[in-house]
């Protein structure tokens, strides 16, 4: 569950929230939490500190909303993608065909917040724990997707679905870490046909 919101209540706000997190997630996305200052989210976002500050008390309490944001419609998306292909095996390529677009180019370049909030856990406050529980949420996805697969005869290994999963989930993350540093490969789908090859 992710933690309260830090907003403080009764306070009005004069500001498009979604706009200003959707600046925030690049920001953080691009330089990570530490990296990131007050300042640097003034520049960005146009706000005053003292804006920034009453609606979201602290950093972590605007990287929290924007965890939050990026969390709800990346969940969106997988959900989408997984339900619009037939079989485990299917919605596992179609998961794998994603994160090799998001890990290409410039996109792969912008980052990812989880990985970026992953990566500064220790800074972190309850925060800590959203992005624990996501990597959970991906893994359990996973293992379900793998356990349906091997239901339906489209993975053929007989490894146990959560073993499986850590691979996969080890995988996707790390597609995210090579594409920060520009270094994901151009051939998308030959990476995806032999990453499909642990499901044999």
């Amino acid at each position: 569950m992710p933690p309260e919101p830090r907003a403080v209540r009764g306070r009005p706000r004069a500001f498009n929230e979604a706009e200003v997190l959707d600046q925030a997630i690049a920001l953080f996305s691009a330089g990570g939490f530490a990296a990131v200052s007050i300042a640097d989210l003034v520049a960005v976002t146009g706000l005053s500190a003292g804006s920034l500050y009453k609606a979201y008390r602290d950093k972590e309490g605007i990287f929290a909303g924007a965890l939050d944001r990026y969390i709800a419609e990346r969940d969106r998306r997988l959900g989408d993608i997984a339900a619009g292909a037939p079989g485990g095996r299917a919605r596992i390529t179609a998961l794998l065909r994603l994160y090799a677009g998001l890990s290409q180019g410039e996109a792969g370049q912008r980052g990812c917040l989880v990985v970026s909030g992953i990566t500064g856990l220790d800074q972190l406050g309850a925060t800590a724990a959203v992005l624990r529980a996501t990597l959970a949420r991906r893994h359990a996805m996973l293992a379900a997707l793998v356990a349906e697969g091997q239901r339906d005869g489209s993975i053929a290994t007989t490894e146990p679905p959560e073993g499986v999963a850590d691979l996969l989930l080890a995988l996707l993350q790390g597609m995210r870490v090579v594409g920060k540093g520009g270094r994901f490969p151009e051939d998308g789908e030959g990476f995806v046909r032999r990453a499909l090859r642990l499901l044999d």
